[in-house]
């Protein structure tokens, strides 16, 4: 048959993710979570907060999401844009920004987005998590230490 025959030759497509999937990952890894009132996996890495959430029409992209533990006053808002911005001419990945809470704090996040249509496997899985954990850790940590804190 021709390679573009439709004939899949007897592979078999990856499974859908899933919470349960996820958490299986994490328990396999040692790593410690949580399920939130609303349903939602998370955990934390070095004091920042991640979450792991399935998105999309059938939950078929995950979403991980996570926030920076140290909250600077608003007078430091400069220094955090100029940050954000100067880390995204260099890295592709995470995508980060921030948020300005009623209190005035500055509130920062990075987000790790992929959409498994087709399924994934663990090893996928595991592989976007541990991207999503390592680029968030190495920007929260140098955002630390541009900032002094």
């Amino acid at each position: 048959m021709g390679f573009f025959s439709g004939s899949s030759g007897g592979a078999v497509a990856p499974p859908p993710i899933t919470r349960d999937r996820l958490v299986s990952i994490f328990e396999d890894n040692g790593w410690k979570y949580y399920i939130d009132n609303e349903g939602d996996l998370g955990g934390n890495w070095d004091d920042n907060q991640f979450y792991f959430l399935l998105r999309g029409e059938d939950g078929e992209i995950l979403h991980i999401q996570s926030m920076w533990h140290m909250t600077p006053n608003i007078d430091r808002l400069e220094e955090v844009r100029s940050f954000i911005e100067q880390w995204h001419r260099e890295h592709l990945w995470p995508k980060c920004y921030h948020r300005i809470s009623d209190e005035g704090r500055i509130r920062v996040f990075c987000e790790n987005t992929v959409d498994h249509e087709l399924g994934a496997t663990d090893a996928q899985l595991l592989q976007q998590i541990h991207c999503a954990l390592g680029t968030a850790t190495s920007f929260y940590d140098e955002l630390s230490a541009a900032m002094g804190v």
